[in-house]
């Protein structure tokens, strides 16, 4: 049988107003207060934050929580994904990024919400207005989109296949955040004799290319090998980039501008700040971001890998304001002291343990993605 999502799911919208601040001031008393608030920006298994119990937004409405079985649809961000949420999981909140869709009385033990979820959980992508960082799903496809429902002892037996799968990759994503909070112990300093100085005598702060849209980059594909150019984004993981571009194509009528490794490129809003280092291959990449060069008299003297890893909390810091439109500010990170120490001693002992790491979570990220594929197989 096929069904609209509008006849088998009631629709229940975020919280608007549930800012940073509101957070703070509404912050979990105790561990049995602690409720967790998930978002659109995220992919709905760690929460953003938690807020405690009757808190009320910033125009002085309750904030309304939830329980399920339900599910949860991001709405912008990584809009068209669907989570599940048991209720074992307990009371939870979202914002206004996402929303809650929960099951009709009719269909209850008729659809199995876990099974839906997984089955269908990227479904909704390719309703999305924007295939990038910022798309937004629209509610009307509600109405408009059609989903094959099996009968429920079919929805079952196949849940365990994917239930297996889904496991696995939180196992992969619990992992994956480990070694990240790995990565951000940062050495003392202290113990070390250090040179400081402002980042504007080390580093060249370049800015990329105006006018890359998706538009211009599918009418200036490649014509071959040596004329493909592979365009790096500010996006949070290394793997993912904007695909290729012809390397003699003119962006609004300039030269393309093209880059090198080793470089740090730097996120300029979104997720501002967020330093990305890129080894050894040549790139482009949009006015989104910044690539961070060392000055000719510095190449010697400092290990790029090493440096995004010790900087990377002051870099989060240097930018207008802690939102989603966040923009990492330029002229006061120049303006910046950092201590550097030895290379050949310091740096380059850090920078090896690094690329251990690093090779590790690209393994972990290579493996979600095949598990993702796997799990976006639609078995009917």
């Amino acid at each position: 049988m096929k069904y609209k999502m509008s006849e088998i799911f009631d629709y229940y919208p975020g919280n608007h107003g549930l800012t940073e601040e509101i957070i703070y001031e509404y912050s979990p008393a105790s561990q049995d207060e602690k409720i967790p608030i998930f978002s659109g920006s995220q992919n709905n298994i760690v929460p953003i934050g938690y807020i405690g119990k009757n808190a009320k937004n910033k125009y002085g409405e309750s904030i309304v929580y939830f329980i399920g079985p339900c599910l949860v649809l991001t709405k912008d961000g990584s809009a068209g994904l669907l989570t599940y949420k048991a209720r074992e999981e307990g009371k939870f909140t979202i914002n206004h990024h996402a929303c809650v869709l929960k099951l009709k009385e009719d269909y209850i033990n008729k659809i199995n919400e876990q099974w839906f979820a997984l089955q269908f959980r990227k479904r909704l992508y390719q309703y999305v207005t924007s295939k990038s960082d910022n798309g937004v799903f629209s509610t009307k496809w509600f109405d408009r989109v059609y989903f094959e429902i099996p009968d429920y002892k079919i929805q079952l037996r196949y849940l365990e296949k994917k239930r297996m799968l889904n496991d696995t990759l939180k196992y992969i994503d619990q992992s994956l955040r480990d070694l990240e909070n790995i990565i951000q112990t940062k050495i003392d300093l202290t113990k070390y004799n250090t040179q400081e100085i402002e980042l504007k005598e080390i580093i060249h702060f370049k800015g990329g290319n105006s006018g890359l849209t998706e538009e211009f980059i599918y009418y200036n594909q490649p014509t071959s090998e040596d004329d493909k150019i592979p365009i790096l984004s500010s996006a949070t993981i290394k793997t993912n980039f904007m695909g290729y571009i012809s390397r003699n194509t003119k962006p609004q009528g300039e030269k393309l501008k093209t880059f090198k490794g080793p470089c740090i490129l730097v996120a300029r809003n979104g997720y501002a700040g967020k330093m990305t280092y890129i080894p050894k291959e040549e790139f482009t990449t949009n006015d989104h971001a910044y690539v961070l060069i060392p000055k000719k008299n510095w190449k010697d003297k400092i290990n790029l890998r090493w440096f995004a890893y010790q900087y990377q909390e002051l870099f989060f810091n240097l930018v207008t304001s802690k939102s989603d439109n966040a923009t990492f500010n330029k002229e006061y990170a120049q303006k910046q002291k950092v201590k550097i120490p030895d290379i050949i001693t310091v740096q380059n002992k850090i920078a090896e343990k690094l690329l251990i790491v690093d090779k590790l979570i690209e393994k972990l990220e290579k493996l979600k993605r095949e598990i993702e594929e796997l799990l976006e197989y639609e078995i009917i």
